[in-house]
């Protein structure tokens, strides 16, 4: 369900930017900031939505961390390292609940991804039509 909703999530962060910069005429560098920006956040809210998914889990018992009493903090930074597939370590799931992060990395790394792509033909597309 999280990657369900996280995929939503950044199509329509993506659509909503290109509607936006669709206004936006040449290469006005607010354009960049702006399109960075919001793909920020909602990687960010892609990650919270994964957050919620854990605790919710760990809560009915599902999933067991390698801390004994993780906080919302601990899952929070469990999951923004998982997403970037940066993976510290120092806090993991055990046991079956493993199989999760891999699906939290995978998703992170097609979503990344996309923002990239977009970003490099929004920019691609701008800067060629207004040169």
């Amino acid at each position: 369900m999280a990657s369900i909703l996280s995929i939503g999530l950044h199509f329509t962060a993506l659509l909503l930017t290109t509607k936006i910069l669709a206004h936006f005429h040449g290469t006005h560098p607010g354009t960049i900031v702006f399109s960075l920006l919001l793909a920020v956040v909602a990687h960010l809210l892609e990650i919270l939505i994964f957050a919620y998914a854990l605790r919710f889990m760990l809560s009915h018992e599902m999933i067991m961390f390698s801390t004994a009493t993780p906080n919302f903090f601990d899952i929070f930074y469990f999951s923004g390292t998982t997403y970037t597939t940066v993976g510290y370590g120092d806090i993991v799931l055990i046991g079956n609940g493993r199989v999760l992060s891999v699906v939290e990395s995978l998703m992170g790394l097609v979503l990344i991804a996309w923002t990239a792509s977009f970003t490099y033909y929004e920019m691609n597309r701008k800067w060629i039509e207004n040169t």
